[in-house]
């Protein structure tokens, strides 16, 4: 029997099995049963939320013979349904076009469309990456897409929605798919471990569900990768952070930890030993970027929310004790341009390690509320004598003397 990767054997084929999408789904199921499809659809999010599994299940409800007239739910039994499934459908044709940009591509199908479909009711075309369309390409769609024979429908499908024309965007039905829950990702992932009797750990479940950010074929596919990679009979937490190169929370805090007390040297021999056990410097930073908005925002609202469910809350609040809003904005600022500077740095984990040393070095200035604070606190009058007879101001004198050996460049 031919091996089916996981992420394509439970691949959804009725729009009701689509998971966290549930606006286009209700709206998808109302126009099947009104009958008033859109001609053109557009559908946008991320990679691995639904938008070429939606588009195919448009397709099959569309030319499934089973009920006699277009579904929302196709049988995935009858002969035109099978052949979608198993991409031989004549009348439904996949482009993409990343590798099939010109107009003279366009103009293929176009000249295809005057054929009335022979197999089912309609013939679909299912564009997938539209936005990388030249735009000639989307120039020759603009009539076709606005008055398509009664027969045929369009199917956009792209990952960058502002890179599509205001025209195009005008003629089609929108459906932006949205991130998918964590906890809908956790239970889509139980179904699949029952049904293949799998054995992963809760805490396995759910870091893949964090760095599948929101993908459920991203999901899908981390854990099909920990399974094979894993040397125990059950999967865990640690199979999966060298699947996704992660040393784990425990490493994360203490790097951050090092920063805040502005110990360059134990951060840098902890962000040392993170690599070592495997941690990519990419996924390090975004970790480190993703905890200091955490922080951030408690800090700000004092809403925990699950922050000492992701976090080990010991290490934790002595991160929170030393951190301020103003001080993990300047971190957040750092590692934001650090990360730019990983991408054209010799070595990423060299770049990596000066950001650490920012923000180590960093968390020892004072704040701009401790300096405002020490001036408003300071009464004596050291610092006013011939303050008359001088060109720069009382305040400017005293934030001169926090920094010792300070001066004013005249320019």
């Amino acid at each position: 029997m031919k091996k089916i990767v996981l992420s394509r054997k439970y691949r959804p084929k009725k729009i009701s099995d689509v998971i966290g999408q549930d606006f286009a789904v209700k709206t998808i199921k109302n126009a099947f049963e009104t009958e008033k499809l859109a001609h053109a659809f557009l559908l946008t999010g991320i990679r691995g939320v639904g938008k070429t599994t939606i588009a195919r299940i448009i397709a099959m409800g569309l030319n499934c013979t089973a009920y006699g007239k277009p579904v929302s739910d196709p049988c995935n039994k009858c002969n035109n349904c099978k052949e979608i499934i198993e991409d031989r459908f004549d009348e439904v044709l996949e482009l993409d076009a990343a590798s099939h940009t010109s107009v003279d591509d366009i103009r293929e199908i176009i000249s295809y469309i005057k054929y009335r479909p022979s197999k089912g009711n309609y013939k679909v075309f299912i564009i997938d990456e539209v936005h990388m369309l030249s735009n000639s390409a989307f120039n020759a769609l603009l009539k076709t897409i606005e008055e398509p024979p009664e027969y045929v429908k369009f199917i956009f499908c792209t990952t960058e929605l502002n890179k599509i024309p205001v025209t195009i965007l005008s003629r089609c039905q929108k459906f932006e798919l949205n991130r998918v829950a964590k906890d809908k990702i956790i239970l889509n992932l139980k179904n699949i471990i029952d049904i293949e009797d799998l054995k992963v750990s809760f805490d396995a479940l759910s870091n893949i569900a964090k760095f599948s950010e929101g993908s459920i074929r991203d999901s899908i596919t981390i854990l099909e990768q920990a399974v094979i990679a894993s040397e125990s009979q059950e999967v865990n937490i640690e199979d999966i952070d060298k699947i996704i190169g992660y040393s784990g929370n425990k490493i994360l805090l203490d790097i951050y930890s090092a920063i805040v007390k502005g110990d360059s040297k134990s951060a840098i021999e902890y962000l040392t030993n993170s690599y070592e056990l495997g941690s990519t410097p990419e996924v390090i930073i975004n970790e480190l970027l993703h905890l200091t908005y955490i922080l951030l925002r408690y800090q700000s609202t004092k809403v925990s929310n699950d922050i000492y469910n992701e976090y080990n809350k010991e290490q934790i609040d002595v991160i929170i004790e030393k951190t301020s809003v103003s001080l993990l904005n300047q971190f957040w600022q750092t590692l934001l341009k650090g990360r730019e500077e990983m991408k054209i740095a010799p070595l990423d984990i060299e770049a990596l390690e000066i950001v650490i040393i920012r923000l180590a070095y960093s968390s020892k200035l004072p704040t701009i509320e401790q300096l405002v604070y020490s001036i408003n606190s300071k009464k004596d009058d050291d610092l006013n004598i011939n303050v008359d007879n001088n060109d720069i101001g009382n305040d400017i004198k005293k934030i001169l003397n926090i920094f010792p050996g300070s001066k004013l460049i005249n320019k």
